[in-house]
């Protein structure tokens, strides 16, 4: 009698009811429409653009320069006749050859009567000491590093959204195996509830009310998560641009995607370590650090000439040579002016010199504090070399867990997939319950599910030790030292 109400009941649960299978959209459609609808990735390459703008601009900056300019023009009228003068110049500079200026400027009269030109003046001016040529490096490998990082951000911001996709999708699917999970239980509960029900207990009865109320609990609690999981279903499609209609009766498995590729583990230990993104991070840091506290010289000095044709302060063309030097706190600058062209040879001297105490006291510290930042730089470079160790241990563990897990599971499977087929066999021959045969299939359905959540994880620890690097340099062969070669630390 028993076994003929649970054969009722489970029959009608898995047999009579016509369940619906639904059509998914490929998983790569789906991840490509993700991506592509992301607003943070399309930020990113906006940014990336910009950029490319900001290094173009950098690069005009420290380039060559000229500037034209008419200076001031003025016209004037009266009874005497008409006039124009204007003060045009010419500056230009050449900040990679030495920081080169060039200065053309005068000012030219025109009249009625005739067309003068007074105060021609070309000036030029030249490093000979000094960090300009540094500073200009600096600022353009900053300029390529802000490509450069803007790019990678695109990239880790891609993979980083790919590893969103697939833990949506892993969430998805563990959702169907939980309502597996709860269905097994139900139906398991539903047979012991018959039992009591056989065994002539009363509705009254704690026994009864127990059994029921199991039950009951077990259906809304099965109602609930598959409302919750159709919800979150959907919600994932919409968010990849696509729509989804699911029916009330679903067969849940056929939510489970069949077409997640198996992919072959990433080898942490075959990228390169300089790779690693905090180790990259403080190497870069230290480099342009270090070069902008070379740059902050404590000497420089600089040359400056000049010839003036026609001086109107003079009647003459003139000569100006002078030097330019800063020594700490101090700094001297002489000139010396002569006229040419004339008779007589009366050569001005004139000098410049000032003394600021107070930077000799600011340099003192300035180098302390340059030596403590090395040190830092240097600390945090060791440091990233260590978190790489660690990382490396992390992730090992973690493939190991990912593969034995897999293994387990393919075992379960072939042995579950193996008793599903026997005993529908048995079932139909009367040799073993309908609960034994349903209990061996809920069994290979959890195992199938797991093998498809194994894949996806696979393919997140492969987005996770990809994310550990910097993608342009993460495959180029790491070069190790030879014996004798000095270690940075």
């Amino acid at each position: 009698m028993i076994k003929k109400i649970v054969s009722s009941i489970l029959s009608a649960a898995f047999f009579a009811a016509a369940l619906s299978a639904v059509e998914l959209v490929p998983t790569t459609e789906l991840l490509a429409a993700y991506l592509e609808r992301d607003r943070e990735l399309q930020s990113a390459a906006i940014d990336y653009e910009k950029s490319l703008l900001s290094y173009q601009s950098a690069q005009i900056e420290n380039g060559f320069d000229i500037t034209l300019s008419t200076g001031r023009m003025v016209f004037r009228k009266n009874d005497d006749g008409s006039s124009f003068t204007v003060s045009p110049s010419v500056k230009a500079s050449v900040p990679q050859a030495a920081n080169l200026g060039i200065q053309l400027s005068g000012d030219v009269s025109i009249t009625e009567a005739k067309t003068s030109a007074d105060d021609i003046s070309l000036g030029l001016s030249l490093d000979i000491i000094s960090s300009s040529a540094l500073k200009r490096q600096i600022s353009l490998l900053k300029a390529e590093r802000s490509v450069l990082e803007a790019k990678r951000k695109v990239e880790s911001t891609a993979l980083s959204k790919e590893k969103e996709f697939y833990q949506s999708l892993k969430s998805l699917i563990t959702q169907i195996s939980t309502i597996i999970s709860k269905e097994k239980d139900l139906y398991s509960d539903k047979i012991s509830f018959e039992k009591i029900k056989a065994q002539g207990y009363s509705k009254t009865s704690s026994s009864y009310r127990r059994a029921e109320l199991t039950v009951t609990t077990d259906e809304h609690d099965i109602e609930k998560l598959v409302h919750t999981l159709k919800n979150d279903y959907k919600i994932f499609y919409i968010k990849c641009g696509q729509r989804l209609e699911l029916d009330d009766e679903l067969d849940f498995m056929s939510l489970v995607p069949s077409d997640i590729p198996e992919v072959e583990a990433a080898n942490i230990h075959s990228f390169n370590p300089n790779a690693y993104t905090k180790t990259e991070s403080a190497v870069w840091t230290n480099k342009i650090n270090s070069m902008t506290r070379e740059s902050n010289k404590n000497f420089t000095l600089a040359a400056t000439g000049g010839f003036t044709y026609n001086n109107s302060s003079t009647n003459s063309n003139t000569v100006n040579v002078g030097l330019a030097s800063t020594i700490g706190g101090v700094t001297v600058s002489p000139t010396v002016s002569f006229p040419v062209g004339t008779d007589s040879f009366s050569p001005s001297v004139s000098l410049e010199a000032s003394v600021s105490p107070n930077t000799f006291k600011k340099n003192s510290i300035t180098k302390k504090t340059y030596e403590l930042e090395e040190e830092q730089e240097k600390m945090n470079i060791r440091n990233a070399k260590i978190a790489f160790a660690d990382e490396i241990t992390a992730q090992e563990l973690e493939l190991s867990s990912i593969l034995w897990e897999r293994t387990s599971n393919e075992e379960n499977l072939s042995m579950y997939q193996s008793l599903e087929t026997d005993l529908a066999q048995w079932y139909e021959q009367g040799i073993v319950t309908q609960s034994e045969y349903l209990s061996a299939k809920v069994n290979r359905q959890k195992c199938s599910v797991t093998k498809i959540t194994n894949l996806i994880e696979m393919i997140l620890f492969n987005d996770e030790v990809n994310s550990l690097f910097v993608s342009d340099l993460k495959n180029e062969p790491f070069v190790r030292p030879e014996r004798g070669d000095k270690i940075e630390n």
